[in-house]
């Protein structure tokens, strides 16, 4: 960690001598080549102010000023593998005194670097309030062996100093190489693999998409694509289209050094039936032994199916549905549509016997249904009567007329 605490000095003016004008020459050149604010000040009437007096002017222009400011590197891993990600945090504190920080270009040999997010936050300290201000970057190492790491230089400009420059200590870094035989494009992370809900059918002849997503550290879309190559094969029955790939960093801010790539893979099958879909196989380095390990995802099976038949598959149900409503409709109105006419003719029949005003009259509405009244002692009286009353010697009586229809109704109506 360095440690700057920053101090503006009075300015000196050389020592006076007594007699003549020289001594004033000489402050007015001292204030001229300073760029001192009094400079012109002196030049119109200094000659005439005492010496005491212009010492006591310039100590209150240049008050004693102090920034307490320090700069710290640390790294998480000092012994990382080869082509391991590393994470280098850079903190900066200071007592409010810095107005504008930004760091200088930096581009240190032997590693590949990846910005992350950067931090800003007020803390308590013993001293009083500190702001923190952290700035993050994932290092690589490229090379095995020891590696010296001079972290970045920052530029910031602070209250009544300027602008000033903080450098960190370099650090050390031992990298362990990886064996040599490991393809480049390896990533040393562990990997895992996530695949979103694949869909049960997909149409025949026409592409689907199928989604996953890669977590680690230390991915690159150019080795991404390589190993999905190696593992996706085209065949007779199956076409795969150039998967795509994006690549998302500071995803967990508790996790910085974790990546995750989105991965849209695009097939096409011109078979109908169960399909298999390619198991994928990413190779990827242990970073506690160095040794190679692979997170696989196994093959998955999708039904293909004709197009039209996908398409009104969903439909299926609510067509039986509607199929068996018709059904049970028609089914209903044949099985009540007859009761329901025979009722209503009943009906009919009982109002006309209501309305019957003379024996034979009442004897011509029952003769419309004679031959659909069952045939009982009860009905067999009753026409007797009737008859009796249509074509008897004596006229029948209106009570007896209206007793006899009565009782005709009743009878009937509980048939």
């Amino acid at each position: 960690m360095v440690k700057t605490c920053l101090r503006s000095e009075p300015f000196q003016l050389p020592p006076l001598e007594k007699g003549g004008g020289g001594d004033f020459n000489r402050i007015e050149e001292c204030l001229t080549a300073s760029k001192s604010p009094l400079a012109p000040l002196f030049q119109r009437g200094g000659r005439y102010v005492s010496g005491l007096t212009l010492l006591l002017a310039l100590f209150a222009v240049t008050p004693l000023t102090h920034a307490d400011i320090s700069v710290r590197a640390h790294i998480d891993n000092p012994n990382p593998w080869v082509r391991e990600e590393t994470l280098l945090t850079l903190e900066v504190s200071d007592d409010r005194s810095i107005i504008e920080q930004k760091t200088a270009p930096w581009a240190p040999p032997g590693v590949s670097l990846r910005p992350l997010n950067a931090s800003e936050e007020r803390v308590q300290t013993a001293d009083g309030i500190r702001i923190l201000r952290r700035q993050h970057w994932a290092i690589m190492p490229l090379y095995a062996g020891e590696l010296k790491l001079q972290p970045p230089t920052i530029e910031a400009r602070v209250t009544g100093q300027g602008r000033v420059s903080l450098t960190p200590e370099a650090m050390l870094l031992e990298v362990r190489p990886l064996n040599p035989l490991l393809p480049t494009d390896v990533p040393v992370s562990a990997l895992q693999i996530k695949l979103a809900q694949p869909p049960e059918a997909v149409p025949r002849g026409r592409p689907f998409d199928l989604n996953l997503s890669i977590r680690g550290s230390g991915l690159s879309t150019r080795g991404l694509r390589h190993w999905l190559d190696e593992s996706l094969r085209i065949t007779n029955a199956l076409r795969i289209y150039p998967p795509d790939i994006r690549l998302s960093d500071n995803i967990d801010p508790a996790q910085p050094l974790l990546q995750q790539a989105d991965i849209r893979l695009t097939f096409e099958s011109q078979a109908s039936g169960q399909l298999a879909l390619p198991s994928i196989i990413l190779p990827h380095v242990n970073p506690q032994d160095g040794g190679i390990q692979h997170a696989i995802l196994p093959a998955i099976n999708v039904r293909i199916e004709h197009p039209l038949w996908l398409a009104l598959r969903p439909w299926l149900p609510w067509g039986m549905g509607a199929i068996a409503l018709i059904v049970l409709l028609i089914g209903t109105w044949k099985y009540t549509h007859p009761r329901w006419q025979a009722a209503r003719q009943r009906r009919a029949w009982l109002r006309a016997l209501q309305a019957a005003d003379s024996p034979k009259a009442l004897r011509q509405i029952l003769r419309q249904k004679w031959q659909h009244i069952p045939a009982t002692p009860s009905r067999h009286a009753l026409a007797q009567q009737l008859d009796a009353a249509c074509y008897g010697s004596e006229p029948i009586s209106a009570t007896a007329f209206n007793d006899l229809k009565t009782r005709l109704i009743k009878h009937y109506s509980g048939l």
